[in-house]
């Protein structure tokens, strides 16, 4: 595989699962998280944060940086600010953009007045009927660990409609159970997720999220229809001015 095709799956991978961030009657946490990530030789760092706009709007934004042999080949920048409206999660706007040996973007605005979202890739639009519930590729994830902290032991799967350039699509992750895992950091303790897919689809990814730290991503790996291996880790972080560590 090229280095500009393994370029765009690792930014792939870090947009199929990014940092968690909510939870109903639980504060939103402020953090930063450093991760590395691997494939066909090249390597990457990201970084993760969630900052408060105000009372009741935030940030979440992901940065990677793709390299070989020292030289940058790629970045990528995404960014989603929403609103938490009683238990619901509702997103204003979102961008995306890779910049490097390949180039994308993709921004979308909610205009949640006229329930109609403007979705724009390069040169195109489309205007999508929004309804309650209708996400971007970050906010998603704020309802998932939702989910997981409000009632793991019960919920088991995770079905979003999310906004994917000119349509809305339904994304569905599946609870596997509770797993110790090494890491840089040490020991930690996670609950492991899995990407449902259809059964001729050949492409795995799974997701630990460290338990007793805010469900911070721990480890992401995907495997995808070629056989490629992706993995991103977790290097350090900072959550609610509380630096993350192990268990040993």
């Amino acid at each position: 595989m090229s280095n500009k095709a393994t370029v765009i799956f690792l930014t792939f991978t870090l947009n199929s699962f990014a940092s968690y961030c909510c939870a109903q009657n639980t504060p939103l946490l402020e953090y930063v998280a450093q991760y590395e990530a691997s494939a066909n030789g090249l390597a990457a760092t990201a970084t993760r944060s969630l900052s408060k706009i105000d009372e009741s709007s935030y940030r979440l934004s992901n940065s990677l940086e793709a390299s070989i042999a020292g030289q940058a080949l790629a970045n990528l920048e995404q960014a989603s600010e929403f609103i938490i409206d009683g238990k619901l999660v509702v997103p204003l706007n979102y961008s995306y953009q890779i910049s490097g040996v390949s180039r994308a973007s993709h921004a979308i605005f909610f205009n949640w007045d006229t329930e109609v979202a403007i979705s724009t890739e390069g040169d195109e639009s489309w205007q999508l009927p929004l309804k309650e519930g209708v996400m971007d590729q970050l906010s998603y994830q704020v309802a998932i660990r939702q989910a997981l902290i409000d009632n793991t032991e019960e919920e088991t799967n995770f079905l979003f409609e999310v906004v994917d350039g000119d349509a809305i699509q339904m994304q569905e992750y599946r609870l596997v159970g509770e797993e110790i895992i090494s890491t840089p950091l040490g020991e930690l303790s996670t609950l492991k997720l899995e990407r449902d897919r259809s059964a001729s689809d050949e492409r795995v990814t799974e997701i630990w999220l460290a338990i007793e730290w805010n469900f911070l991503i721990t480890r992401i790996e995907q495997l995808n229809s070629s056989g490629l291996r992706i993995s991103l880790e977790l290097k350090s972080a900072v959550l609610d001015g509380n630096t993350v560590k192990g268990n040993n």
